[in-house]
């Protein structure tokens, strides 16, 4: 039998190595923490003396304007005699308009070292009288004032020693919570060492990846059956990895929800689909020829990415699904592949969006002098068969049926900037949305052997100005197209 293989020694240093790495880390983040605690809660309490002081001082001053104006010299005695009761305070002092000293109590600024009005000055005990002091105090000037005239104003000596205390307390606190997570930290690191320089730890982690989908290569190498194992690890992920990509460029070529419906069919491929009841959308840009006349095929191409952008962000807005773009077009479904009870007032909901989305892009693009173009859309409701269609070499996730025809030929006979769609949708839903129609016509459509009524639809009482214009803030802020 042979015997157990013996733990390679550097194995113990790698997690030596970890163990202090660690330590290192935390040891320094825990310092510059500290050190931040320590200075960030010093100005805090700087700015609460301050505060403080001013406050007091404003209080002195307004109980002050009355006797200083009227000469009640004793009252104004009063006042800072009462005020250098309390414990914060060193000294308080009143002058008139000349400078002239009114009223003393306690410690006083010598003349000439009077701190301008309404802020805080820090006093040697060289410019201070009237006691004998051995630390710089903190002084504040308060204007006195009443109808706009300055009749003089007060002072107040604050000292410093209450500010040094509460610093030194915090520093070691701060400083005593660091160095306890600093020892705490050792024997765990040590522990965590030890644990992540093990082989077979690594391995396990990396299985447990592979099953939720996701994995990072295991960079480690070795001559053994690890080594080799570690290897077919590596192979297998970098093919998962693989089959990750596609599924994400899957979601990047198709609708997020086409693409889920089409991975969930893949096996086996069912061609055909289901019949559903759901809305359609067909826009068209009216004047784009020749707009793209003017324009480089590369203007061209950015021109249209822009604006599909915008127009796929608006249908997400009101669950809505991407279809296809065909040319300067765009098909966008509701209610299919994912079911939508109020498909048909999403429906309309968004082409509102998507005009008042395109006059704005319109106005920004003549304010640089670049050409516009106008969006004429057609909506129509029904029944229709949503799934693959095409051939076993070249399918295609799309709605396909009469109510899909409609909706491209009302998008042909709209006028630009206008949405249509026909009676018997109105009807629908003018019963759960009441609409503003701007207009109503009959038009003959090609296949269609009596005219149909349609509507012009400006708005929906729930969706008012208010509300669209907040929209197309957002999309205009948030989801504005990444610059290639």
């Amino acid at each position: 039998m042979p015997e157990p293989t013996q733990r390679p020694p550097f194995r113990r240093s790698i997690a030596l190595r970890l163990a202090l790495g660690i330590t290192v880390i935390v040891a320094f983040s825990t310092v510059t923490l500290a050190l931040f605690i320590i200075d960030n809660q010093s100005h805090r309490l700087l700015e609460q003396i301050e505060d403080f002081g001013q406050l007091l001082n404003q209080q002195l001053a307004a109980n002050a304007t009355e006797p200083l104006f009227t000469d009640q010299y004793h009252l104004l005695e009063a006042l800072v005699e009462r005020m250098v009761e309390q414990p914060a305070i060193l000294g308080a002092a009143l002058y008139d308009h000349q400078g002239r000293q009114l009223a003393r109590a306690g410690v006083y600024p010598r003349r000439g070292a009077l701190p301008p009005g309404g802020e805080f000055q820090r006093l040697d005990p060289s410019q201070l009288q009237g006691g004998i002091l051995s630390e710089p105090v903190l002084a504040h000037s308060q204007v006195i004032t009443f109808k706009d005239v300055v009749g003089g104003h007060s002072v107040l000596l604050f000292s410093e020693h209450a500010l040094h205390l509460a610093r030194q307390q915090v520093l070691y606190s701060t400083l005593l919570m660091a160095a306890a997570l600093i020892l705490a930290i050792v024997p765990l690191a040590l522990y965590l060492g030890r644990r992540l320089a093990r082989p077979i730890h690594s391995l396990v982690d990396a299985t447990r990846l592979l099953q939720q989908g996701r994995f990072t290569e295991i960079s480690e190498r070795r001559d053994d059956e690890l080594g080799q194992l570690i290897e077919q690890i590596n192979s297998m992920a970098a093919g998962l990895v693989r089959k990750a990509e596609v599924e994400e460029l899957m979601h990047q070529v198709l609708d997020r929800d086409v693409a889920q419906a089409l991975l969930q069919q893949m096996e086996p491929v069912r061609l055909g689909g289901d019949r559903v009841e759901a809305t359609v959308l067909f826009a068209d840009m009216v004047g784009f020829t020749a707009l793209s006349e003017q324009l480089s095929p590369e203007a061209t191409s950015k021109f249209l990415n822009e604006y599909f952008h915008y127009f796929n962000i608006c249908s997400r807005y009101y669950f809505g699904t991407v279809d296809k773009f065909i040319g300067d077009a765009v098909m966008i479904v509701f209610g299919a592949p994912r079911p939508d009870a109020d498909h048909q007032g999403h429906a309309v909901a968004c082409a509102l969006l998507m005009q008042r989305l395109v006059g704005q892009l319109n106005r920004r693009r003549r304010q640089r002098g670049q050409p516009t173009v106008e969006l004429r859309i057609g909506i129509n409701s029904g029944d229709m068969m949503a799934g693959l269609v095409g051939s076993r070499q070249r399918l295609e996730y799309t709605v396909v049926g009469d109510a899909v025809n409609l909706a491209s030929r009302l998008c042909s006979e709209a006028r630009p900037g206008e949405v249509i769609i026909a009676e018997p949708l109105y009807r629908q839903l003018s019963s759960r949305h009441p609409l503003q129609v701007s207009a109503t016509r009959q038009i003959q459509l090609r296949g269609k052997r009596q005219p149909i009524r349609v509507y012009s639809i400006a708005g929906l009482t729930q969706t008012s100005s208010i509300m669209l214009d907040q929209l197309i803030d957002d999309v205009l802020q948030n989801h504005a197209p990444t610059p290639s």
